[in-house]
């Protein structure tokens, strides 16, 4: 068990994931029928959370409040590296917590969900919060992939 935050691969990791703020999202409904879609996120410098907004509407939205089980998949611009983040998400419900992740995400004026909602409230959004879990560094070519962090057994998905 890889319980621990260092190395090469878990800098490697933080760099790949500090680079850009788009990844794919994948959710699943309560009866594993997958859903996967393009966000914007910003993550925490140590990997500990994502965090992004969605419409309340979104299958996306549907799905963390059925099945809170998620994946995040960060890539190197030529795809050469893929970092993953597993974890646990939810959609926040407190009104302070989610005013202060709404302030964090930036360029919202230019995001995809602005095409449904023009307002500047975070009431009219979902702001969903995913704590990781676990971390995995892949090569896709020969499909390399190595798990270099994931919480003990007791905490763990």
């Amino acid at each position: 068990m890889i319980n621990k935050k260092e190395g090469e691969l878990w800098r490697a990791s933080i760099e790949v994931v500090g680079r850009g703020g788009m990844a794919v999202l994948a959710t699943a409904d309560e009866e594993g029928q997958p859903h996967s879609t393009w966000m914007n996120a910003v993550v925490t410098p140590h990997l500990e959370e994502v965090i992004t907004a969605t419409s309340p509407h979104t299958l996306k939205a549907a799905n963390v409040a059925t099945n809170s089980r998620v994946e995040w998949m960060f890539a190197t611009p030529s795809m050469e590296t893929l970092i993953y983040l597993v974890g646990q998400a939810e959609i926040l419900e407190d009104a302070k917590d989610a005013e202060a992740c709404w302030h964090e995400l930036p360029n919202k004026s230019q995001a995809y969900f602005r095409n449904y909602c023009k307002s500047d409230s975070f009431h009219e959004f979902a702001l969903i919060r995913t704590v990781v879990k676990e971390v995995v560094y892949c090569r896709p070519q020969g499909y390399r992939k190595t798990v270099v962090y994931r919480e003990a057994a007791s905490e763990a998905l």
